[in-house]
């Protein structure tokens, strides 16, 4: 029998995937576990982030005066504050997840898609931790939850491909030059102004249309605020023209990533 499976490819192929499964679990494991070690609130620090941004949101949109659309302040900056934080940890921690994973690369001939993925599933944890709490606050302020509530899949999965696209292309770059890596911090702060995080869809639509059409995080943004405060489906043309930028964006990183990630182990 020992033989017959040793010769079965399907089945070596089966048991090579579930090693790899395996790997990706431990990892996952490992770094949630390390980065809550020894802190004091332990994993409430996965929703800290999100809502200080929320609280610093809602003070700088009361103080210009944004206009809400009839929603509470809190509500309207918080739905929109923890999709941006799995979209921006994502892209910005890839990068750093492939440098410190360095050894691993060279010591085992693992697939290199392992690492990003370990951080997409990293980050998820933060946002269903944050997701939670917002839930709870949004049935706090006396918002329901409706059927559009059905089209979070959608988003939260457009969110991660984004995040993930961002950062396997800046970590294909970065491998070498790290000029990105310390710099995608300050691209993602522009681009957390250039996205309807602060203030609304509407007020971007009026201002810059170009930056309105080609931002591809403006209608994932805007699809959760419309689906979680106001109970309505998202743009479904604002959401398509995400989703086709975020399939040529993909177009691009992935194949950049797989060439320049062969030299990681050389390099790292």
């Amino acid at each position: 029998m020992s033989q017959w499976s040793n010769n079965n490819p399907a089945q070596t192929r089966a048991e090579q995937w579930l090693g790899y499964w395996n790997l990706l679990m431990s990892l996952v494991s490992r770094d949630i576990r390390a980065r809550y070690r020894r802190t004091f609130l332990g994993p409430l620090w996965a929703i800290i982030p999100a809502i200080l941004a929320t609280v610093i949101y809602s003070f700088l949109g009361g103080l210009v005066n944004v206009d809400t659309e009839g929603a509470p302040r809190l509500a309207f900056t918080f739905a929109a504050t923890v999709p941006w934080t799995l979209f921006q940890s994502t892209a910005v921690r890839i990068p750093h997840g492939v440098l410190a994973n360095g050894v691993l690369l060279r010591k085992m001939p693992i697939p290199r898609q392992i690492i990003p993925f370990v951080v997409v599933l990293t980050t998820f944890f933060d946002f269903i931790m944050a997701g939670i709490v917002l839930v709870a606050t949004l049935l706090l302020l006396g918002i329901p939850i409706s059927g559009a509530w059905l089209w979070l899949p959608v988003l939260i999965a457009l969110t991660i491909m984004l995040g993930w696209t961002v950062g396997i292309g800046v970590a294909a770059f970065t491998i070498y030059r790290r000029d990105l890596l310390h710099g995608i911090q300050h691209i993602m702060q522009v681009w957390l102004i250039l996205t309807p995080v602060i203030y609304g869809a509407k007020a971007l639509e009026s201002d810059l249309q170009l930056v309105y059409t080609l931002n591809p995080a403006v209608g994932i943004i805007d699809g959760f605020r419309k689906v979680l405060v106001f109970g309505q489906s998202p743009d479904a043309a604002l959401l398509l023209t995400s989703l086709l930028l975020i399939c040529l964006g993909a177009a691009l990183a992935y194949p950049l990533y797989e060439l320049m990630s062969r030299y990681f182990a050389d390099v790292i």
